[in-house]
């Protein structure tokens, strides 16, 4: 499967000079390692997604483009006829403190590792990442509003209203933090901050449910989907 890259790094020696201070060390020294030696955390929590990448993924290439004095970074896994691509954030990007602590205060503690070393990732059959996607969650910037989520989906403003108000939350605070392509969707209300994770299906938005573990359900649901598994065969209420 091909990467349309400037470069494509399999060991520390293959990265640009010039890149490397744009980024972190750990990244930099990982280069040519397993997705546990890159992401210790994440691979602590998703277990199972985790598992899943080690096991059924190719070992991750860094993947980098120049452009405007600008360097874009991935890390990439293939399997078949699919990349995967992990959007690799900056060295000058926060990863933990104060600043970190207070852009993702809204999210669950677990799925903070899915915005520390990377903004999310995407399966698809291109060469290159796309800037949007879906049945995996959004870039952090990505996050569907309600005006945004109800061009896609076909729902009324009386309803998303009516979702907002059910949940007990201002409507400009909700936000969608994934959806799939079988309209599964999942919500945090980002004024609260109480790390609730609600699911809803497409415009059935008066059907609302409460993840009771969010890692959980998540964790699953990934590797399921990095398993070849279908969207529209998980289910996200099984543990109701």
């Amino acid at each position: 499967m091909e990467i349309s890259y400037d470069y494509i790094c399999t060991n520390p020696d293959n990265i640009p000079q010039q890149a490397i201070e744009h980024l972190d060390s750990q990244i930099v020294q990982n280069t040519g390692k397993d997705i546990e030696a890159f992401f210790p955390q994440f691979s602590k929590l998703f277990k199972l997604a985790t598992g899943e990448l080690i096991r059924s993924w190719s070992t991750p290439k860094l993947a980098l483009n120049h452009h405007l004095n600008q360097w874009l970074c991935f890390l990439v896994v293939q399997h078949n006829d699919k990349n995967l691509f992990f959007r690799i954030r900056p060295k000058f990007m926060e990863k933990e403190g104060e600043d970190f602590e207070r852009d993702h205060q809204m999210l669950p503690d677990s799925w903070k590792e899915l915005y520390r070393w990377f903004n999310s990732f995407v399966i698809t059959v291109h060469s290159n990442s796309p800037r949007d996607w879906w049945n995996t969650p959004f870039r952090y910037e990505a996050r569907l509003d309600l005006d945004s989520y109800e061009e896609g989906s076909g729902a009324t403003r009386k309803q998303t209203e009516q979702f907002a108000k059910k949940i007990g939350c201002k409507r400009e605070s909700l936000r969608c933090w994934l959806l799939t392509e079988n309209e599964d969707a999942l919500f945090i209300d980002e004024e609260h901050c109480d790390r609730k994770v609600y699911h809803v299906r497409g415009k059935l938005l008066d059907d609302i449910y409460v993840l009771p573990d969010p890692l959980q359900t998540l964790d699953e649901y990934l590797a399921h989907f990095l398993s070849g598994g279908k969207p529209a065969d998980f289910d996200f209420r099984k543990m109701q």
